[in-house]
């Protein structure tokens, strides 16, 4: 009766165990509807709001959207990978001849490989400094936007950085690995030859 209103239409508390939220509010109308006599059952009688619902929703809500990002990045860095496969396929294709003249004059199958696999971990790491400068400046920007309210202040995550660039490191060098055998295994004369 903090507004002087002689009943009860509102009423917040929180369950010990948030599991039993719902045993506690029947209990709740229950005791609720002995005093002020009226039905129980009728949820109309008083407003309960219960936030384990909604805290149960919002931690759905943000699992499946984390999860639909994570399939999503999961396809990019899949088309990434290949795109990049796809880049050292046409560099060894164009790079025969100079394959050949290296392996002619004593260069190894491994130098060889090794050369491509270097040019693959520069391409990954070029596109990952060029990922987290654009990350770097969205953040920024994010900072003067006046939504601090609703979303809070964006900082790029340590562990999230080494995680990316962690598994962009991996990616790079799986798609690598197929044109570096590739280069390291052509054939001397037919590389001359061409």
């Amino acid at each position: 009766s903090v507004y002087g209103v002689p009943y009860i239409n509102n009423i917040i508390f929180k369950p010990k165990d948030p599991t039993r939220s719902e045993e506690t509010i029947t209990r709740v109308r229950e005791v609720l509807g002995r005093r002020y006599k009226f039905d129980a059952t009728d949820k109309d009688a008083v407003w309960i709001w219960d936030t384990a619902q909604f805290d149960k929703f919002i931690f759905y809500f943000f699992l499946a959207f984390n999860i639909f990002m994570g399939v999503i990045g999961s396809f990019t860095l899949g088309v990434g990978g290949i795109g990049v496969a796809n880049i050292m396929y046409i560099v060894v294709q164009e790079r025969v001849k100079e394959i050949g003249i290296k392996r002619a004059v004593g260069a190894k199958r491994l130098s060889i490989m090794f050369q491509f696999f270097m040019e693959t971990f520069f391409i990954i790491a070029l596109g990952s400094a060029v990922g987290f400068l654009i990350a770097f400046g969205i953040t920024l920007a994010l900072r003067f936007i006046p939504i601090k309210e609703f979303v809070g202040t964006p900082e790029i995550s340590i562990e999230v950085a080494i995680a990316t660039v962690s598994v962009l490191t991996l990616v790079g060098l799986a798609a690598g690995l197929l044109p570096a055998r590739r280069a390291a295994n052509l054939n001397v004369v037919e590389c001359l030859r061409a």
